[in-house]
């Protein structure tokens, strides 16, 4: 009875109290339900200090989960559960409630098999030495000690950046591995209570002795805020409890499919604008927080917390319109659009690119539809009264060297021509390779306030992003090709190319064409989805040159067996000098598609055998033609680039 008492006092004291007309009861009967499974002696049995209890305004709603969506949680995670409760009740800490919680909740909710599994202890009122860190040394022994509960491995992986351990960040993430061989990774933290963020740092100080309505406050969303108690059942130890706790209305967010930050009730505008005007650096900022206002106090409080907490860590911004990307139905509740210009040019300068570079992989993995609705929205939502674009914050950012590299100021996008270049994208499934052709037939589609170009705009946003080479090369070789392919860029030619045109029976501006769209289009690494951004790209710019050069793709992609580089130094035949052989190769794989000859060349003997169909070709080739009269001094158009210093100059 004194146990019950003492549990009971404790449950008020972290806010999980019996609250009238819910399912929340404290636990009675944990020590005996684990005797059940197994006598462990405690381990420094600690008891949570007691002193006051939490109003029930602030106690939230909690009930019992439902059979059916207990039934959808995977037996392995309900194994590994229940061993790190028999756990803590060895460590004395059977009281100190466990909780699942983020999307593994809303999943479960939803009506999905949940995933990434993420455990939050509360150790309120327990002693300072008591702490996850300390925990986790001791779970591999105790694992190897009782192996009956089915935990036969259990590997600990630090997850924490320098500046995070600094600032003694109590988290972990473990790898466990149980009897039948599966593998759960778990992540586990202290609830976290009130944060505090240092000048030019976007790591929080945080309090690591919270309530669980102080650590679901600081979630980034209602529907990521909702906890689930996890308790060894007084029915036996093979039976767990689930209790939902919903301290910020998450579930009927859920139900209502709107994403909206967690609000506490119980504080007043006025103290939310005195912090919202200490964490706002810039004064237009602190000038915007003095003058807001709404005619309801509820969405003004709502817009001023979210506000708060998006200047605390701007990149929130990024995540909440990841899940309005990822959670098909659901819509940002209206409060977020009035709430992010407070924090929209911390995210644009101050935020590390690397970190929002995460966020858009993490979209690029929800498919094409997805990721052209992220991208419309970017670039075609304005902010403020000024119009900022949304994209012009999201796109760039800190680089490793901390330096702010972003899009120009945005001041139009062209919606139709967004459509028709992303529609080449369709058939990508790779994140990077589609959100990179993504963000580069958006920045084509767009207007900035200066002209250093689309192609220079999608780099200094990937600069500061610290972006993978697989994305960046996504949107940069269609955009570098269109621009070369555009009739204005047509290069110049040597006397190779124009006798191989001859061969061909082509005027020289026909082959040139054909020779500008292999080199351009049809490079190793060049997939049909680059080729058709491309394409696209060019007929936004030039429609007329962009048929020309399907015309010419039409020719240029009769499959044929590639020419073997070794044929070019075929004694006799064909020697070409090491520093022509890239180009004479491109002449030949491009003639014989025009001349329609699909025969193998692996050997001097099919080298011979093709220019003896076609003599004009093996004249177009002969040495003579990038040779002096001695045979052995290249001709002047031939000779490579000096290399000097006056040449660096230049």
């Amino acid at each position: 009875q004194a146990h019950a008492t003492m549990d009971l006092h404790y449950l008020r004291l972290i806010g999980l109290g019996v609250a009238a007309g819910t399912d929340l009861e404290p636990l009675e009967s944990t020590s005996s339900a684990v005797a059940a499974a197994k006598t462990v002696a405690p381990v420094g049995a600690s008891q949570p200090s007691v002193s006051t209890t939490v109003p029930e305004s602030q106690l939230g709603s909690c009930r019992v989960l439902e059979p059916e969506h207990v039934a959808r949680i995977p037996a392995a995670d309900v194994q590994l559960l229940r061993f790190l409760l028999v756990f803590l009740q060895a460590e004395g800490l059977g009281t100190a409630p466990l909780f699942i919680n983020g999307g593994y909740v809303r999943d479960l909710l939803l009506g999905k098999e949940p995933d990434d599994l993420d455990l939050s202890l509360c150790l309120r009122g327990f002693p300072e030495e008591t702490t996850v860190s300390g925990l986790l040394e001791r779970i591999p022994a105790f694992a190897e000690a009782n192996a009956e509960l089915g935990i036969v491995e259990v590997k600990i992986a630090t997850v924490l950046s320098d500046e995070s351990k600094e600032k003694h960040l109590d988290t972990f993430k473990a790898h466990f591995r149980n009897d039948a061989g599966q593998r759960i990774e778990v992540d586990i933290m202290p609830t976290i209570g009130e944060e505090a963020y240092d000048e030019g740092s976007r790591v929080p100080v945080r309090d690591q002795r919270g309530t669980p309505r102080q650590d679901a406050l600081r979630r980034d969303l209602t529907i990521g805020a909702l906890l689930l108690r996890v308790q060894l059942s007084c029915a036996g130890a093979d039976v767990l409890s689930w209790t939902l706790l919903d301290f910020f209305g998450g579930e009927e967010d859920l139900h209502r499919k709107v994403l909206r930050a967690p609000c506490p009730q119980d504080k007043m505008v006025g103290d939310i604008k005195a912090l919202l005007h200490v964490t706002c650096a810039r004064e237009e900022e602190q000038v915007r927080v003095a003058s807001y206002s709404s005619p309801l106090q509820e969405h003004m409080l709502q817009v001023l917390w979210w506000a708060k907490i998006l200047v605390d860590d701007p990149l929130r911004i990024c995540r909440a319109l990841r899940f309005a990307t990822k959670l098909k139905g659901f819509a940002l509740h209206d409060t977020f659009w009035e709430a992010v210009p407070f924090a929209i040019h911390a995210l644009q300068f101050k935020v590390a690119g690397a970190r929002k570079y995460t966020e858009y992989l993490k979209i690029g993995t929800y498919g094409f539809s997805a990721c052209v609705n992220f991208s419309h929205m970017a670039f075609t939502r304005t902010l403020g009264s000024g119009g900022e674009r949304l994209a012009t914050a999201l796109f760039g950012g800190q680089d490793a060297k901390n330096r702010a590299k972003t899009l120009s100021p945005i001041i139009g996008f062209d919606v139709d021509a967004f459509s028709t270049m992303s529609s080449a994208l369709q058939e990508v499934k790779e994140a990077a390779e589609l959100f990179g052709g993504l963000l580069a037939a958006a920045v084509s589609a767009a207007r900035f306030s200066n002209n250093r170009g689309a192609a220079a705009e999608f780099a200094e946003a990937c600069d500061g992003m610290c972006v993978s080479n697989a994305m960046r090369e996504a949107g940069t070789w269609p955009m570098l090709a269109s621009e070369r392919l555009r009739l204005e860029n047509k290069p110049a030619y040597t006397n190779l190319e124009c006798g191989a045109a001859a061969a061909c029976g082509m005027d020289d501006a026909g082959f040139s064409l054909h020779l500008q769209i292999w080199s351009s289009l049809q490079a190793p690494g060049w997939s049909l989805h680059r080729q058709q951004l491309a394409l696209r790209m060019l007929g936004l710019q030039d429609a007329a040159q962009a048929e020309r050069v399907k015309g010419c793709m039409e020719v240029l992609q009769r499959p044929r067996p590639p020419v073997k580089g070794s044929v070019l130094a075929t004694k006799g035949v064909l020697e070409v000098p090491p520093s022509l052989r890239r180009q004479v190769l491109m002449i030949m794989e491009v003639s014989l598609r025009i001349l329609e000859l699909d025969v193998a060349i692996e050997s001097a003997n099919d080298l011979c055998q093709v220019f003896d169909r076609c003599p004009g070709l093996r004249d177009a080739l002969s040495s003579s033609v990038w040779y002096e009269a001695d045979g052995k001094t290249l001709r002047f158009e031939f000779q490579p680039p000096k290399r000097g210093k006056d040449n660096k100059k230049q």
